[in-house]
Order: structure tokens, then sequence, then C-alpha cells
């Protein structure tokens, strides 16, 4: 038996993504390591294995698209353990391997043959209250399907204006492949670590995005009632004039690189 320990997450109710994990984890345990998985997989799994919060495992295997490894990065921020992304979706920015190359990665992590792309995370707190933290965007937006909002920002205890728009999105430099960049968000370079501010159909010419310091801290605040999303794991009602302040947060993400990957030429393929 390895001394090293793997921990599965998957989402349960897709089953394509269970088999990945399955086959995964049956090859994880015939080649001896220790496994535990996400308490949601337990009726899935046919040994006694332990839970993830039951065993701190030394990285967590996310297999899934982005939306899954988003979850499982929360969960490893709280671990503090690195993750390594098992593409089974479509797009697959935050994956690193494919399921074919499972078995070489996991030997490649025990003999420790890669590297780690630590990514920063926002932490988000509403009337100052609980913070609650996400890896790609922080979004707000208005409740009706028609009509707009007029959402007013604060960078730093300066006025950075207010924007008639559908909502706003507050991405780090791992967000910026997502919803950002579907909303005409900038991308920006690996390595750097800034905040995005992009307006989500903006009724109005003049407003661009603002790229600020990764250790702004940014204030917002609706005219009207509405939602705050973060990475479509968290999601609460926003009342007019609520205090929404987004900033970095202590907790970063880890994750497995094997290689160097050319982001343009990753962008160009996966949104072409």
């Amino acid at each position: 038996m390895h001394s090293m320990t793997f921990g599965f997450f998957t989402n349960p109710q897709k089953q394509s993504a269970v088999d990945g994990l399955l086959a995964g984890l049956s090859t994880a345990l015939s080649l001896g390591y220790t496994c535990c998985v996400d308490a949601p997989l337990l009726p899935l799994v046919h040994n006694s294995l332990p839970t993830i919060d039951q065993k701190t495992p030394n990285f967590i295997l996310a297999f899934g698209g982005d939306g899954t490894i988003l979850r499982a990065a929360s969960k490893a921020s709280e671990l503090k353990v690195p993750i390594l992304g098992i593409n089974l979706g479509r797009v697959g920015f935050l994956s690193e391997i494919t399921p074919e190359q499972f078995g070489t990665a996991i030997t490649r992590l025990a003999r420790s043959e890669y590297s780690l792309d630590q990514r920063m995370m926002f932490a988000c707190r509403v009337n100052g209250g609980t913070p609650h933290y996400c890896l790609n965007e922080t979004l707000l937006y208005k409740r009706a399907f028609s009509g707009i909002v007029d959402i007013s920002m604060e960078i730093n205890g300066m006025q950075a204006g207010s924007v008639r728009c559908d909502g706003v999105i507050v991405s780090t430099t791992t967000g910026s492949t997502g919803y950002s960049i579907s909303a005409g968000g900038p991308v920006i370079s690996p390595g750097l670590d800034v905040a995005i501010i992009t307006p989500i159909c903006p009724h109005t010419l003049s407003f661009r995005p603002i790229i600020a310091s990764a250790d702004a801290k940014m204030r917002f605040s609706m005219n009207s009632e509405g939602y705050i999303s973060l990475d479509g794991i968290y999601t609460a009602e926003i009342s007019r004039d609520d205090e929404i302040v987004v900033y970095r947060s202590e907790r970063h993400v880890a994750f497995v690189k094997f290689e160097e990957r050319n982001i343009y030429s990753l962008i160009r393929s996966k949104l072409s």
C-alpha cells in the first residue's frame, strides 16, 4: 500500500462523470493507493472507503467539466490540498488531463513529477456578513428578465461610477476565460493576479471593463432587488442598497500542472 492518498470528486448526477471516476478509482486501488471519496459518492462506490472529510487526501482528483472542478476547488481550498482536473466536459479550461492519461498521471503525482499553479480566490461579504469564496467570479444580476439595474461601484474607496446593465461580473484571472470573456471582458495573461469588473449588456457605450489590482477592495450596490452568485455554487438574494464587498481572500487553490500550456491557443481551440 502506498502512503499517497487520493480524494475522488465528481458530480453524482452525471453518469458519464461517475463512470469515469469509478474507472479511475479502480485503477488507483489496483495500484495500491489509499483512496477516499466525496461524501455524496458513497452510495455509488462499492468499496467501504472513507470520505474526503474523514481522511484528508494528498490530492483531490476532480472528474468532470469546469463546473465540477470549481466545486472540487472549493473543497480543495478548504482542506489546503492540490487539485488535479480530469476533463469529462466540453470546455475544460481548469482540467489538466484526459481520462486516458489518468494512470500515468497518478504515478507522476506519487513521484512528485509535477508543479503547482497557485490561483487566487475572492471573498465576498454582503452587509459585513459571513464571507463566501469563489475561484472564478462573483456575479451581481437583476431579478427580472426584462428591464435593467443600476449598479454603483467603488474601488479602494474611490467612486468608479455606476452602470445601467443586466449585471456585473467581478472575476479573477482564472475567471477571465469564463463568463467574463463571454460578456466582452479581456483575456489576462497567466501569472497576473488582477480583478476584472465586466458589465453584462451595459446600456451605454462609455463603460468598459475595468482591471483593478488583485488586492483592491471593491464595493457594489444595486438600485433594485437582485441576486448574487459565486461560481454558480452559492446564490443569494440582494435587496436594494445592500453593500456587497469583494476582496482578495486568504484562501487559494493549487492546481497540479504537468506541462506548460499556451492559454491563447487553448482559448482559440475551446471557444472557436
